[in-house]
């Protein structure tokens, strides 16, 4: 069963995208840690979490997501720097900021979001699970390159019924 969240993302997904899934990229990494190299020049305690597949090194879209973890009180003192090094915000939420980007080939989405919200707490624990079990790992990778050239939508249906089996074990 999807949660609430969940449901009202894959209403946002048009109903005609298709994924693509590549085999992981070294590069996509250093282009990570060079946006990471950026931010932290400018917040050095700010935490950042480099998730999704590439922060797994597995088959995935061959994007970046990018995850900065603050208090959603303390966005103001980031927000102007933020928007100096990334640009502006796609959106803007009271317990996120989005900004969405291509660098070095990459599409990167990155985002300034309040840790202790349920969603982020879910998909920390999700890829803290995944980090630490091959066996795991290998499946969701597999469960990637099987939905390789189908809607998007049902990639993602997929994904988020993988994540609840994972967070039930």
């Amino acid at each position: 069963m999807l949660l609430p969240d969940e449901q009202k993302y894959l209403q946002t997904i048009p109903e005609d995208k298709i994924v693509k899934i590549s085999p992981f990229d070294p590069k996509i990494t250093e282009t990570a840690e060079e946006i990471i190299r950026q931010i932290h020049e400018v917040f050095p305690d700010l935490e950042i979490i480099h998730m999704g597949a590439s922060g797994l090194k597995i088959s995935g879209q061959n994007d970046i997501d990018l995850y900065m973890l603050s208090p959603w009180q303390e966005f103001t003192k980031y927000l102007e720097g933020l928007i100096k090094i990334l640009g502006q915000p796609k959106s803007q939420r009271q317990d996120s900021v989005a900004w969405e980007f291509v660098k070095n080939g990459f599409e990167v989405q990155i985002y300034l979001t309040d840790p202790s919200s349920e969603p982020m707490q879910r998909q920390v624990g999700v890829f803290n699970k995944l980090k630490e079990n091959p066996k795991l790992l290998k499946k969701y990778e597999q469960l990637k390159q099987e939905m390789d050239g189908k809607s998007f939508r049902e990639y993602q249906v997929r994904k988020y019924e993988f994540y609840h089996k994972i967070l039930a074990l």
